[in-house]
């Protein structure tokens, strides 16, 4: 794969409807031209700048080995209020896309919801107590990058000292904001970004998105990765997969392994488990032939070293939808106003309670006030007071691994994972 130049593509193949990629480069070339001045390279930092990415890793594994050995009593006295993984924090409703797929784990479309009113200082009192319990954060919305104090919320996290941070996005933006005076140092203090690539036929992705101008998110990607060179960051493709996408997100896996440095995140699409005519659509999908065939190439792409995030254990069970224990403290929600449907926001047989974290000092306060209304152990099944689902997420089952090391942490293998994960670029 050459960094100058035309792509070399060995895997894809273009298609009718699919970006002009010579074009697309060429403009994602000219972008980083201009944005490069304007940002934070790695080339300015300072030790005092890498005596704080070193402070940082440290509180990161520090903080990881004390919650598996918190969370380890815990789990042996059979309380199931873990402390997490990390938190998802959707930080604001509103999206300037329309995916179809869309849900906030309770059927509604986030860009239908209503934002509550949340100050600056009150996110950040959020950050500060969720840091009291993990020190790993996934951004998300709606769509995350239209929060106009983004890069001082982000830096404010990246001082509290955590570690991966994270956020999804659909990337339209990216090219913008770098140009700002205040997104100066945001890319170097990220530490993945996830752009959501569903395909490259642009037809059927303007109608899948609800927007035009989806060139615009390829540009995007190829900027980010020009700028990769001079900042160093993970950079990914979020691929949803539903029945009528199969074909769209082979094209991306193709694409994605031929770019080389860009990881490939494969999202079988979910839909609470069943459509209207009480079918399942994931569990009918993943018997097709042509699922099962990109599963096939998706496994085998990753036993041959290309960069796919999960192990090849993990991915065999999330693209089969296999069944597993889920965890779903170990990957809380947390909604715009800092409040957290616990144990879990998705649970179909029985409504969560819910606990606002701006109302505690610690992750565990929080979570013994909200164990102690509804109990988290054993939530995960099909009972009346279970949560009635088997959601075929990569977080659903990243939790189901932390189950196997807490059940047998001798032999799970989830260390390997973990740094796979959070300190590979």
């Amino acid at each position: 794969m050459s960094t100058k130049g035309r792509i070399a593509f060995r895997h894809y193949a273009q298609k009718e409807g699919h970006p002009d990629w010579d074009t697309l480069q060429a403009e994602a070339k000219r972008l980083a031209d201009e944005i490069l001045p304007k940002i934070h390279k790695d080339s300015d930092d300072t030790l005092k700048d890498r005596c704080a990415d070193t402070w940082r890793a440290a509180r990161s594994i520090a903080t990881a080995c004390n919650n598996y050995r918190i969370n380890r009593r815990r789990w042996k006295q059979d309380n199931h209020a873990l402390r997490p993984l990390y938190f998802i924090w959707t930080m604001l409703y509103p999206c300037n896309f329309r995916c179809t797929y869309c849900d906030d784990h309770r059927g509604n479309h986030y860009y239908d919801l209503k934002d509550a009113s949340t100050s600056f200082e009150d996110r950040v009192r959020v950050l500060r107590t969720m840091r009291t319990g993990t020190s790993a954060v996934y951004f998300c919305g709606g769509e995350p990058t239209l929060v106009k104090d983004l890069p001082e919320f982000t830096d404010a996290a990246y001082k509290l000292g955590y570690k991966p941070l994270m956020i999804n996005t659909n990337g339209s933006l990216i090219h913008q904001n770098l140009q700002r005076p205040e997104w100066h140092r945001w890319l170097r203090q990220m530490d993945i970004i996830i752009i959501s690539v569903d395909g490259l036929h642009l037809p059927r992705l303007r109608k899948l998105w609800g927007v035009e101008k989806v060139e615009q998110v390829f540009i995007n990607l190829l900027l980010l990765r020009e700028l990769r060179r001079h900042v160093r960051f993970k950079l990914c493709v979020n691929t949803v997969i539903s029945p009528e996408t199969i074909d769209m997100a082979g094209d991306v896996l193709d694409f994605a392994n031929d770019l080389g440095d860009v990881w490939f995140v494969p999202v079988p699409v979910h839909y609470h488990g069943q459509d209207q005519q009480g079918f399942s659509f994931e569990r009918d999908m993943i018997h097709r032939e042509d699922y099962q065939e990109l599963t096939q190439r998706i496994l085998d792409r990753k036993r041959q070293g290309y960069p796919i995030i999960g192990s090849e254990r993990i991915l065999k069970m999330l693209l089969n939808v296999e069944p597993y224990t889920c965890l779903p403290t170990l990957r809380p929600h947390v909604d715009p106003d800092g409040r957290i449907a616990w144990p879990c926001r998705g649970s179909k047989n029985t409504s969560p309670v819910y606990v606002n974290l701006l109302d505690y000092d610690t992750v565990d306060d929080c979570w013994a006030a909200a164990h102690a209304q509804k109990s988290a152990s054993h939530f995960h099944g099909p009972g009346p007071g279970q949560c009635g689902d088997m959601c075929a997420w990569m977080q659903n089952y990243t939790t189901a691994r932390y189950h196997h090391v807490l059940t047998d942490p001798f032999h799970a293998g989830l260390i390997s994972e973990i740094r796979e994960f959070a300190f590979r670029s």
